[in-house]
């Protein structure tokens, strides 16, 4: 019975991940529905940076990407020994840190490179909202 759930919730996510990708593409979907970047919007470019070995570039696309890595291996080393409220407190830690430098790229950088506004995201073009 209860592989039976996890199996519904897992094709439930995986549906709406789909639909996602249908109907806005392989995009942010904050920032295609409102136009403005989430606090993970450029992670990828970042990773794709640190992989060709570009420190700089890596970082000026989301400083945030080595701690997220770093984080995720003692929040997992956390699960792994069970120590459940080492890994809440890691987990309420790394949110914290995401939203304070989220707040300091929306309020220095955006909207200039890599913090850009989306003028086709929907929101922007139901109120023709462009910055």
């Amino acid at each position: 019975m209860e592989m039976s759930k996890k199996i519904i919730k897992v094709t439930g996510v995986v549906f709406v991940l789909l639909l996602f990708l249908l109907f806005i593409g392989v995009y942010c979907p904050i920032q295609k529905i409102f136009g403005i970047p989430c606090p993970g919007c450029n992670m990828t470019t970042s990773l794709y940076y640190l992989i060709q070995g570009n420190l700089k570039a890596s970082m000026f696309y989301h400083a945030m990407l080595i701690p997220t890595m770093v984080f995720g291996l003692l929040i997992f080393y956390c699960h792994i020994k069970k120590k459940r409220k080492w890994q809440e407190r890691l987990l309420w830690m790394w949110a914290g840190c995401m939203i304070v430098y989220y707040i300091y790229r929306m309020v220095f950088i955006f909207p200039d490179i890599p913090m850009v506004y989306d003028t086709n995201s929907i929101f922007g073009q139901f109120f023709h909202i462009s910055l």
